[in-house]
């Protein structure tokens, strides 16, 4: 039996259609190989930080590597990344 489907709240944007390994989404640069191996199933999850910055963290099915790719395809520093992720306190 499914249970009771979610709502939304007023003025949410609608979901956009998510990726998979056999029907990707449009690639962002940079996303279309691992870093570490050259493999290309990659799990890719595209973010904006709480700074504004538009990213897409990858991780490879392959050998575990991850990776943060700017919007022009460059390997961001995880040191760099991670502290833009956090919201400024109150």
């Amino acid at each position: 039996m499914a249970g009771p489907t979610p709502r939304r709240r007023r003025g949410a944007r609608p979901a956009e259609p998510l990726g998979s390994l056999s029907s990707p989404a449009p690639l962002s640069p940079g996303t279309c190989e691992c870093v570490g191996c050259g493999a290309e199933e990659l799990t890719r999850v595209d973010m904006t930080l709480a700074d504004g910055t538009d990213v897409v963290f990858v991780s490879c099915h392959r050998c575990e590597t991850t990776s943060w790719i700017g919007a022009t395809g460059e390997v961001l520093d995880p040191d760099d990344v991670l502290p833009r992720m956090r919201r400024p306190s109150s």
